[in-house]
């Protein structure tokens, strides 16, 4: 008989993640050998675990499921991940798919195609159900890396609350980069880029990074 297959779940909502984890431990072939609450735990269990499989989610504080995905893949580029959120957006879709998520699907699916797209996923099947497809084409089509830059140009020449020391800052935080990233890139260290980021949450009107990057990109010039 083979070795069940190992599911490692990365997911902030503690209801949440014992659902899962008790869906996947009905599956006669299936463990769950690792949870984590955000991205930080979970690089820090796979020190000591090796999951067949990730369910990362994407909002989790600290740091969040694209991030995580970045460092994984500087450490393992096979590890397979898949997606897991309700956050049905494109940029965010396209974004966890581009840092090398294996797959992607909504939370809202039923657990038997759960089931069916974990080991889909595990076979190498790459996975994107049809509406997921049909946003990603939209996003490709409309928000590539030139036209954003030429954007968020446009925005930064209208009347707006930024300084120019923060202009950087918010267009790494526009690539959903992590602080300990916009830190290396801009030279920073991360004390420093935090502060910077609550100063552009505060100017923002907002309390958290999603809520600044929705409100920057509602903001930026179509």
């Amino acid at each position: 008989m083979p070795d069940n297959l190992q599911i490692m779940i990365v997911e902030d909502d503690a209801l949440l993640r014992t659902g899962l984890e008790l869906i996947i431990a009905s599956e006669a072939d299936m463990d769950v050998c690792g949870i984590a609450r955000n991205g930080i735990e979970a690089l820090q269990t796979l020190e000591t675990v090796r999951p067949d499989l990730v369910l990362m989610d994407v909002q989790m504080p600290d740091m969040d499921g694209l991030a995580c995905i970045r460092e994984i893949r500087k450490r393992d580029e096979e590890l397979p991940i898949l997606i897991l959120t309700t956050f049905n957006e494109e940029e965010y879709i396209f974004q966890g798919l581009a840092d090398g998520a294996n797959g992607y699907i909504l939370k809202e699916l039923d657990f038997e195609k759960l089931i069916l797209a974990i080991r889909d996923t595990v076979n190498k099947q790459f996975v994107l159900p049809a509406q997921v497809a049909a946003k990603i084409a939209h996003y490709a089509a409309t928000n590539n890396p030139f036209l954003k830059e030429k954007r968020l140009q446009l925005y930064f020449e209208t009347d707006h609350p930024f300084s120019k020391s923060e202009r950087p800052l918010i267009a790494l935080l526009l690539q959903r980069l992590s602080n300990k990233e916009m830190a290396d890139s801009l030279f920073l260290s991360e004390g420093t880029v935090k502060n910077k980021l609550s100063v552009i949450y505060n100017k923002l009107g907002v309390q958290n990074r999603q809520d600044a990057i929705r409100s920057l990109e509602n903001s930026l010039p179509r």
